[in-house]
């Protein structure tokens, strides 16, 4: 069985190549691509013999920098993807957002995603929520449509041999100190100006936050730097290498993920969550989307992202808390999310496509 995956996220992100590596167990020869056009179409069909296309994020083939363009690209890829379809090649669409996380061209965007889950074989999500929370946006009818997988962990993605003084050591933090970390590349909706907001209202000496990640723009930049004149908040803006991640990681007690709850898709699993659990960390996270189905309360501090100071309230149980049990708790629901079961479990729905008629 030959599979391709679209849009190639594997350098920046161990999600697809975790999968790959454990689908090529099942006997999956997999391909990554960023790239796709009419002579690509053609590309596969005569030299590689692609069984099915994998969706993962569809926004980059769909959004341009106009509306006129967006519609353009949009009908283009679509075009395609018909053709996909012509010649037997079954489509499967794991659905991560509804629509671009930043929300541009938000409408035209979940328009033409609706098209495009219309001529899927299959849809995968990541939990029971965002199973319905596609059915309703998409307008999907049949639930057999809909397959739910779970996201894998990172336990085997990333090096883990650092203690936690010698983490603290390297980045100048004391052992009295409580650290929250928020890791991850700094963009609008991640809600960082009010994750530093809270911050400031625990007003405890001992607390440090670290804010850890590459820009998306100086723009962003500049709003947090003016927010961070506080000698308990350390900033790191760049990107950060896979084998510093455990630094940073070991170096925390609680792993805070913050975001806007008007930017953020109902059906993601956040993989900065997945990240924290499976470096035994307890996570400080708003009750939304999927992360209530893979984090519970043993492990996490969960609030209402519409309640006024629900953060701040979270952030402050962090001080009676057994962070260490938590930590281990989440780092056993880590381990049962294995990346050769949910590739079985992806294989099965891939021949399930296949079984149908052509």
């Amino acid at each position: 069985m030959k599979v391709i995956f679209i849009p190639d996220y594997s350098k920046a992100n161990p999600y697809q190549k975790a999968l790959a590596d454990s689908l090529e167990k099942e006997g999956v020869d997999v391909f990554f691509s960023s790239n796709f056009s009419m002579l690509y179409v053609l590309t596969l069909l005569k030299k590689h013999k692609i069984d099915i296309l994998h969706i993962h994020w569809p926004h980059p083939f769909l959004l341009a920098n106009s509306r006129a363009k967006t519609i353009l690209k949009s009908s283009s890829f679509i075009g395609e993807l018909l053709i996909l379809k012509l010649f037997g090649i079954k489509i499967v669409w794991t659905v991560h957002n509804i629509v671009n996380l930043e929300k541009k061209q938000g409408d035209l965007e979940l328009f033409f995603s609706k098209l495009i889950a219309r001529l899927c074989d299959k849809l995968i999500v990541h939990c029971p929520s965002a199973k319905n929370v596609v059915m309703d946006a998409y307008e999907v009818t049949r639930d057999s449509l809909i397959e739910i997988i779970p996201h894998g962990n990172y336990i085997p993605c990333y090096e883990n041999i650092v203690s936690k003084t010698q983490a603290r050591k390297q980045l100048q933090l004391s052992n009295e100190d409580t650290v929250f970390l928020c890791l991850g590349l700094i963009r609008p909706y991640k809600g960082i100006p009010e994750l530093i907001d809270a911050f400031k209202k625990l007003n405890y000496s001992q607390a440090k936050l670290l804010i850890v990640g590459a820009l998306l723009n100086d723009e962003i930049a500049e709003d947090i730097k003016k927010k961070c004149e506080n000698k308990n908040i350390k900033t790191i803006f760049n990107f950060i290498p896979d084998n510093e991640i455990q630094i940073y990681m070991n170096a925390t007690d609680v792993v805070v993920y913050t975001c806007n709850p008007a930017f953020f898709s109902p059906s993601q699993m956040p993989g900065a969550v997945i990240l924290a659990m499976s470096f035994s960390k307890p996570v400080i996270a708003p009750s939304i989307g999927c992360i209530p189905d893979g984090l519970d309360s043993e492990g996490g501090f969960l609030y209402n992202s519409s309640e006024k100071d629900g953060l701040v309230k979270a952030m402050r149980q962090v001080f009676n808390a057994d962070l260490k049990k938590m930590g281990e708790h989440n780092f056993e629901l880590a381990k049962q999310l294995q990346w050769d079961d949910i590739a079985k479990r992806t294989y099965d729905v891939y021949q399930e496509c296949l079984k149908r008629k052509r």
